[in-house]
């Protein structure tokens, strides 16, 4: 298993253990909220995000620095979890367990992620029909997380976890150039032919 596999089946195990412990308490979307927001403080301060990944930080410190700053300013839950896998060593995974731990919530309300790339902001309309497809194709309620992308030309391109669907103006000149292009190598190929034959 490569380090980047086995960072994330290590998160995937840390956000199971602490999404069960959440819905028992009925915290769950709670504690969603907090690792999002641990997670987005890691992706925009590098200091913090240093905090976490340093291995040269005395576990003992940053546990006491960890209680500092967030014991009554989020849940016990949390916490009590964060001290944990700093004992364990693994603190640097935080980012990975808090999208491990969205995946997994989603997956338990019913929720898709669908990101969507448009040439132009969606119209409210657009936006309608694209999470009526989604519902109907996957049964699943849709989250669009939006970006707009001025090179697309039109059009949209949607992912759903792996998958992708490509439905702009750009891809689809491209595939009818590569159509003509084909069809014209054919008909030369052909013409050849028939000209060798005679």
């Amino acid at each position: 298993m490569a380090g980047s596999d086995k960072a994330k089946a290590i998160a995937a195990v840390y956000a199971g253990a602490m999404l069960g412990l959440a819905e028992r308490r009925g915290q769950a979307d709670d504690l969603r909220g907090e690792l999002d927001e641990l997670a987005r403080l890691a992706a925009s301060h590098p200091g913090f995000a240093a905090f976490l990944a340093n291995p040269l930080i005395d576990p003992e410190r940053r546990a006491g620095s960890l209680e500092k700053m967030l014991r009554g300013e989020a849940s016990d839950l949390l916490v009590d979890s964060l001290q944990v896998i700093n004992r364990k060593g693994r603190i640097a995974l935080l980012p990975a367990i808090a999208a491990a731990y969205a995946a997994r919530h989603d997956t338990l309300r019913g929720v898709v992620e669908v990101r969507v790339a448009s040439a132009v902001p969606l119209a409210g309309d657009q936006r309608e029909r694209l999470r009526a497809a989604v519902k109907a194709r996957t049964g699943r309620t849709p989250r669009l997380v939006e970006s707009v992308d001025s090179e697309l030309l039109g059009g949209l391109v949607i992912r759903i976890g792996d998958r992708k669907a490509d439905a702009t103006i750009r891809t689809r000149l491209r595939t009818l150039s590569e159509a003509l292009l084909a069809r014209a190598s054919h008909e030369i190929v052909r013409g050849t032919h028939v000209e060798h034959g005679t």
